[in-house]
């Protein structure tokens, strides 16, 4: 009785787990039916499309066998200069404008030389006088000079004779009062003036000596440098073209003080004009003298230029931690009007 009772209860639990799984299995093919299918994504890569830069430098432009260097810099004069009164003073006259072509030698501006002037005709004066001097010393004395000195010495040897014989006459030396005697200091007087006379005509017949000579030479000499000081002032007091060019900046103005050294006017030969770049240490092997490159002025629309090196420079500059060397291209002759300062992009033709 006791096993029949186990049998019957291990019947009924083996029945239940039956009836448990039976309802599990729908509910899990039910959700395993509702996951939607993932199909893997292929992604095909063609095999002639370079993998992109990564690096933020960009690279220089290839063309062919040549490899295009770009730097910026500015255009500059071959021939330019900055001109400066030498001394200050009251701006005078202005004859020239900005645009205006000038030769070597002409005046641009020029200040009040009043009180110059007069400095000059005084130092005229004062080397005419030393010029004088030095003819009259160099030539000696004149026919009228010896003749008045010859007749001087001839009054003189008579006065002397006559005082002589009237000392004679009066006992002479031999007299032993003599010294008392108005004859003695007649003859004294006679013979002290024809002395004097001798030695006139002596000196008459003697100039010019050498150091009379050296003196008249020395006294023309000052005068002359006064003379050329006075006329360099009033040169210093003007503003002259060096050269052949344009004025590209004049900045005086009628009535206006000038300050000697101060920048007044910029002269340029404008035809011949160059670029002045600043290419970095790594790029300068590339670039020789005489090399090709183009220029491209922005101020004229991008206007380009041909051109060439004309020279790199010895110095080396650094600028964070960057160093460069100015470069200088000679532009080629062209129509187009173009001036110092316009800033101009430059491409180097350099070889790979």
């Amino acid at each position: 009785m006791h096993n029949r009772f186990r049998i019957t209860a291990i019947l009924v639990a083996i029945g239940i787990i039956v009836m448990a799984a039976a309802m599990v299995l729908p509910v899990r093919r039910a959700a395993v039916a509702a996951e939607p299918t993932v199909t893997p994504l292929v992604i095909a890569v063609p095999t002639n499309v370079a993998p992109a830069a990564t690096s933020a430098t960009t690279a220089p432009k290839t063309t062919g066998a040549t490899t295009g260097v770009k730097a910026t810099g500015n255009l500059v004069s071959a021939n330019q200069a900055s001109l400066a009164f030498q001394i200050g003073g009251r701006i005078k006259t202005i004859t020239a404008k900005e645009g205006d072509r000038v030769k070597a030698g002409d005046v641009l501006a020029s200040l009040d030389t009043t009180v110059l002037e007069t400095q000059v005709m005084q130092a005229q004066a004062l080397f005419a006088a030393a010029s004088a001097a030095f003819d009259k010393a160099s030539k000696g004395p004149s026919a009228d000079e010896l003749q008045l000195a010859k007749s001087n010495l001839d009054l003189a040897k008579a006065a002397l004779s006559q005082a002589q014989t009237a000392y004679d006459r009066a006992g002479g030396a031999s007299n032993s009062f003599i010294g008392l005697l108005p004859q003695s200091l007649a003859l004294q007087q006679a013979t002290g003036a024809y002395q004097a006379a001798q030695a006139a005509f002596n000196l008459a017949l003697s100039h010019p000596t050498t150091a009379e000579l050296a003196a008249v030479v020395a006294q023309v000499a000052q005068a002359q440098l006064a003379l050329d000081l006075a006329k360099q002032t009033i040169t210093n007091a003007k503003l002259i073209a060096p050269f052949d060019g344009t004025v590209v900046w004049l900045a005086p103005h009628v009535g206006e003080s000038a300050n000697p050294g101060v920048p007044a006017a910029i002269v340029a030969d404008l035809s011949q004009m160059q670029v002045l770049v600043n290419v970095d240490e790594n790029t300068l092997a590339g670039i020789r003298v005489g090399q090709p490159a183009t220029i491209t002025v922005d101020a004229l629309g991008g206007k380009t230029f041909t051109g060439r090196v004309k020279k790199t420079g010895l110095l080396g500059t650094s600028t964070g931690g960057v160093v460069s060397v100015p470069v200088t291209i000679d532009i080629d002759p062209s129509d187009a009007l173009i001036y110092p300062g316009l800033s101009a992009s430059v491409e180097f033709q350099v070889a790979p």
